[in-house]
């Protein structure tokens, strides 16, 4: 008769437990839920971008001026640098898909976790940046790049490369997919 008491009171202790994590996970906020709470606009971009995220759990764009969170619930919207513009690229050698707004859950580029070298000029011929950087497991690789400015973007992956014009204006693409990559 102990025992039982004993086990029930486990049992007791252990359903209540679980009931308190259950109601303190749902009372987590849905940014806190997902590492965002407390992170700038740039951090949260950069964190979403470098993770591949399930399009049913939540969707989340940036233009020019602003990062969009989606959830069922509610949209979470967010102001972006007035002197910065993010620049997603997915260069490609055999499919691409056409994009303007850069989807930081949805889009995906052919070449996943690989090392470009991107140089960016502006229209003057000033170096604006020149580093290797690496797509994520989405096929993107972003660029944070000073806003108002009109230039062109190299990238080399091996022996191949491609060249094409970019702008950062405030009606600006945020995501580039037509770069092909040629020997």
């Amino acid at each position: 008769m102990k025992s039982k008491g004993i086990v029930m009171m486990i049992a007791i202790a252990t359903i209540s437990l679980i009931a308190i994590l259950i109601i303190n996970y749902n009372n987590q906020s849905f940014l806190e839920k997902e590492g965002l709470e407390g992170l700038t606009t740039v951090q949260m971009v950069e964190k979403l971008e470098a993770k591949t995220i399930d399009p049913n759990k939540f969707n989340a764009s940036i233009t020019a001026t602003t990062l969009s969170i989606i959830t069922q619930v509610k949209t979470y919207t967010y102001d972006v640098p007035s002197d910065l513009f993010y620049l997603s690229i997915a260069p490609y050698l055999n499919q691409t898909h056409p994009c303007g707004t850069h989807s930081l859950v949805t889009c995906r580029g052919e070449l996943k976790n690989k090392s470009f070298d991107v140089l960016i000029k502006d229209d003057q011929g000033t170096v604006i940046f020149d580093q290797t950087v690496s797509s994520g497991s989405n096929g993107f690789a972003g660029i944070w790049l000073p806003r108002n400015m009109e230039g062109t973007i190299y990238v080399e992956y091996g022996d191949y490369s491609a060249t094409t014009d970019i702008q950062t204006y405030n009606d600006s693409n945020t995501c580039l997919t037509t770069m092909k990559l040629t020997p």
